[in-house]
């Protein structure tokens, strides 16, 4: 997958799910929402959840994006995670407004306040993985896979 393909992909409301590590090295998987704004993930996630947690232990994080209807592809980035210790409710409603639109964005975010109890999560990938573009590759070749 070429960088403008990325670029499109994870410009999508794709689920993604963010990957850390807790201090005994067990993986920590779950799903979340983001927005991808300035070459970075940004993610909110309850005040000392399990992947505030072990972000702050690590600093790092994968998160894995995929598309299982028409053509299947996923990307993988993997780097550094910064931790904003404010999220605004202008964020979220942001963030919800690119999953389920505005309507019903301001449903769940206007009344509410949960905004107040969640710290922002920024990965800057510093390496990427597309599974897309190595099954199609694969497929061409004459190894069976």
């Amino acid at each position: 997958m070429d960088k403008a393909a990325r670029e499109a992909f994870v410009a999508k409301p794709n689920t993604a799910v963010i990957a850390t590590v807790d201090a005994k090295g067990r993986a920590h998987a779950v799903p979340v929402w983001y927005l991808w704004r300035d070459g970075a993930f940004w993610i909110i996630t309850a005040r000392g959840s399990a992947k505030h947690r072990h972000i702050m232990k690590t600093g790092r994080a994968s998160l894995c994006l995929d598309q299982r209807e028409g053509r299947t592809m996923s990307v993988t980035a993997e780097g550094p995670v910064s931790i904003g210790e404010t999220v605004s409710k202008e964020f979220r409603l942001a963030l919800h407004t690119h999953y389920v639109g505005t309507e019903e964005a301001h449903r769940r975010v206007d009344a509410s306040v949960a905004h107040e109890g969640m710290v922002m999560l920024t990965l800057t990938p510093e390496r990427w993985l597309d599974y897309g573009a190595w099954f199609e590759a694969a497929r061409d070749s004459p190894v069976c896979l």
